[in-house]
C-alpha cells in the first residue's frame, strides 16, 4: 500500500486536504469517502481497516476533509491569484455546499486514472452522498455505501433542547445574525451558527433525507437514487432514532429507482465501529468486488 497526501480545490475555490491509499496491484477501482459531522480524513479508526482491506484487493481509497471538518477550520480559498483564509468547519457549514466538496473529490479520483468510483459516507456523510447522487445524478459513480447514515432532523428533535435551539436559530436569522454562533452548545457539544443549525436540523432543510423519526415520511430523495446502494449499521449505533430493522426496511422500501439495494446489520457495532473495523472493511470490500 502506498499513501500520499493531496490537496483538491472545489468549484468555489476552497482548498481541501486528504489521503490517497493506493494498491500495489491496482484494478482501477476506488472508494471516495466522506466523513461525518465535525470529522476529518484520519480520525475514524475504521478507516485504517478499510484502507488495508481495500488496497490488499486492488482497490484504492481516497478520504478527505470536507468543508464541515472539525469544530471551526481555517481553509484557504483561492480567488484569482490570491489565497485568502476563510473560517468554515462544522460551526459554519451549509449542508447543500457539500456537493461541491464531493464533486471535487470525484474529479480528483478521475484525474488519477481510476475508472470505477464508489462513494461512501459516514454519519452526516450519508445524507451528503445521498443528496449528491439524487440531485446531481453524477453518472461517474458506480455505487453508494451508507455507513451509519444519520437522521439529522430526528436526532435534533430527540434532543431535550430542540425547541430552544430551533427558536433561537430562527430569531437570530430573522435579526440578520444567521452567521453568528448560537449562544450555547447544541447537543451539549457543538458550537454552531444559526444558519448551520437550520441547515442540518430543520425538517425543511435539504438534510432531511433519512427522516426516519417521522413515520409518514416516504424518504423521497432516496427514491431518486438510480445506482446500487449498500447501507451498513450496528444495533448499538447512537445515530439510530428507530429500531435498526425498521431503519433498514424504510431504506429498502424507499429506494425504488436503485437496481440493487442491500443492507448489512453488523451485530452490536456502535457508531464508530469499535471492535467491528474489520467486519466493516470486509463488507465494503465484498460489495465493491460484486459491482
Amino acid at each position: 500500500m502506498e499513501t500520499s497526501f493531496n490537496r483538491i480545490c472545489t468549484k468555489d475555490g476552497l482548498e481541501l486536504a486528504g489521503l490517497l491509499y493506493e494498491s500495489e496491484k491496482p484494478n482501477g477501482k476506488i472508494l471516495v469517502h466522506v466523513h461525518g459531522m465535525g470529522g476529518n480524513f484520519y480520525e475514524n479508526k475504521f478507516l485504517d481497516f478499510i484502507a488495508q482491506e481495500l488496497t490488499a484487493n486492488g482497490i484504492a481509497l481516497f478520504t478527505f476533509n470536507n468543508r464541515g471538518c472539525e469544530l471551526a477550520k481555517d481553509l484557504y480559498k483561492i480567488e484569482g491569484n490570491k489565497r485568502n483564509i476563510v473560517r468554515i468547519g462544522n460551526s459554519y457549514e451549509k449542508f447543500e455546499d457539500s456537493a461541491l466538496d464531493i464533486k471535487a473529490a470525484i474529479d480528483f479520483a478521475l484525474s488519477k486514472g481510476f475508472s470505477e468510483i464508489h462513494l461512501s459516507g459516514h454519519s452526516l456523510g450519508g445524507p451528503k452522498i445521498a443528496y449528491y447522487s439524487a440531485e446531481l445524478n453524477d453518472n461517474r459513480i458506480k455505487s453508494l455505501i451508507f455507513i451509519s447514515p444519520a437522521d439529522m432532523v430526528g436526532l435534533a428533535k430527540k434532543d431535550k433542547d430542540y425547541q430552544r435551539d430551533i427558536d433561537t436559530a430562527k430569531k437570530m436569522i430573522a435579526d440578520g445574525k444567521g452567521e453568528e454562533l448560537m449562544p450555547f452548545l447544541v447537543w451539549d457539544e457543538n458550537y454552531l451558527s444559526a444558519d448551520t443549525y437550520m441547515s442540518i436540523s430543520s425538517e425543511t432543510s435539504k438534510v432531511a433525507i433519512f427522516n426516519f423519526y417521522d413515520p409518514k415520511d416516504l424518504l423521497p430523495v432516496l427514491s431518486k437514487i438510480k445506482i446500487p446502494a449498500l447501507t451498513i449499521m450496528g444495533s448499538k449505533d447512537g445515530a439510530l432514532v428507530i429500531p435498526i430493522k425498521e431503519t433498514m426496511n424504510r431504506i429498502k422500501k424507499a429506494m425504488v429507482s436503485s437496481p440493487n439495494v442491500e443492507t448489512n446489520i453488523l451485530g452490536d457495532a456502535d457508531h464508530q465501529y469499535n471492535d467491528y473495523g474489520q467486519q466493516l472493511a470486509d463488507s465494503i470490500r465484498s460489495w465493491i468486488q460484486k459491482m
